[in-house]
């Protein structure tokens, strides 16, 4: 009998590729729904999602339409990535239809809580100083909403929406680290490099990254220390990932993302590795990774349309569906475009051939 999971995520095209290069049948539900996934997945669906994340009612009418259309005991599981950091009592409402694979929604809850900075600060982890009253000098503070994504939500403090956090706003690079768990070890997979691209009302909206960032040795044990603490502490299975900020000898932690995330696309095929951890094991090899890659989102500054004759590059993934030989694709100002790849033997050039990848790509598109 074939091995069958449903894949739910802002865009579950690169978790689709990988478990399906793995064996799997898979039927996707993301935001996105495009050409990738589509050549990959059985069944995709399309998803609601906003400026405040995932429609939660949306969402179950999808679910319930996909469970229809087939036999839920030949699904082997469900697999998540970053949909429903705000929604944990969602992932309550899968798991009590089909078998959850990944940390479960009290995780999810622990991790985007303002209680996690507690957490931290038992923990002798350094992040920024947070807190849930406005600063009266704005000027050094950033807002947060506790369970967002994507780098849109962060603004300054002086235009915080209801509900916000504030943060003491740093200097230096943005990294993160990607690391499987089984619930009592962290094992690293990689450091990466995060990128933004900037507007003047989403100075930290999310573009990508790079792979195989080497960080000074005191500062990957700090990296480390704070997974391995989180890891026996909040129970953690299979991949997750943790964000921060190197500031020049500091690493100030930011978040914790118990799930899936957009550096899994990084690395080499990580899928097997994300099961294992979420069974509650870790005991395979993990493969040195050679070269570094890097991804960037390219988004649209004005309104585009795509005619259907387009010829794609053959280092872009996430290809808006267009419905016919005879039409286009209309794309938004600000929504993203595709997904640019690069691959170097260092993250520095990596960087640099993905950045020029773009730039080609967008006159290309007359962008």
């Amino acid at each position: 009998m074939s091995k069958k999971l449903i894949i739910a995520a802002t865009s579950a095209r690169g978790y689709a590729k990988a478990a399906v290069a793995c064996g799997y049948e898979v039927i996707t539900l993301d935001a996105f729904a495009d050409a990738d996934t589509r050549q990959v997945a059985t069944q995709t669906f399309k998803l609601k999602v906003g400026e405040h994340g995932i429609d939660e009612n949306d969402f179950k009418h999808v679910f319930l339409q996909t469970i229809e259309q087939i036999n839920i005991d030949d699904i082997n599981g469900f697999l998540y990535g970053g949909l429903f950091d705000a929604t944990p009592d969602l992932l309550d409402w899968i798991a009590a239809r089909v078998s959850l694979i990944g940390n479960t929604s009290e995780v999810m809850r622990n991790a985007k809580d303002f209680a996690f900075f507690k957490l931290l600060d038992t923990l002798k982890i350094a992040h920024p100083e947070v807190r849930l009253e406005s600063p009266k000098d704005t000027s050094s503070w950033l807002s947060k909403k506790l369970g967002a994504s994507g780098g849109a939500h962060i603004k300054p403090a002086n235009q915080a929406n209801y509900g916000d956090y504030f943060q003491r706003k740093l200097t230096g690079t943005p990294i993160s680290m990607l690391f499987v768990a089984d619930g009592k070890s962290a094992r690293t997979i990689g450091i990466n490099q995060q990128f933004v691209a900037p507007m003047d009302n989403i100075p930290y909206r999310f573009a990508g990254g790079v792979s195989s960032v080497t960080l000074p040795y005191n500062i990957l044990v700090d990296f480390e220390q704070a997974a391995q603490h989180l890891t026996t502490t909040l129970n953690l299975r299979g991949i997750n990932s943790l964000d921060a900020i190197l500031d020049g000898e500091t690493l100030w932690i930011l978040e914790l993302n118990p799930r899936l995330s957009a550096t899994f696309h990084l690395y080499e095929n990580l899928f097997s590795l994300h099961m294992q951890g979420c069974a509650g094991s870790v005991a395979a090899f993990l493969p040195l990774c050679k070269s570094s890659r890097a991804q960037f989102i390219l988004y649209a500054d004005d309104a585009i349309e795509v005619l259907s004759d387009f010829v794609w590059p053959d280092w872009v993934t996430d290809i808006p569906v267009v419905a016919s030989k005879a039409s286009s694709v209309k794309i938004t100002q600000n929504e993203p475009v595709c997904t640019v790849f690069a691959e170097a033997e260092t993250a520095e050039a990596a960087h640099a051939l993905v950045l020029k990848r773009a730039q080609k790509l967008r006159e290309m598109l007359k962008l």
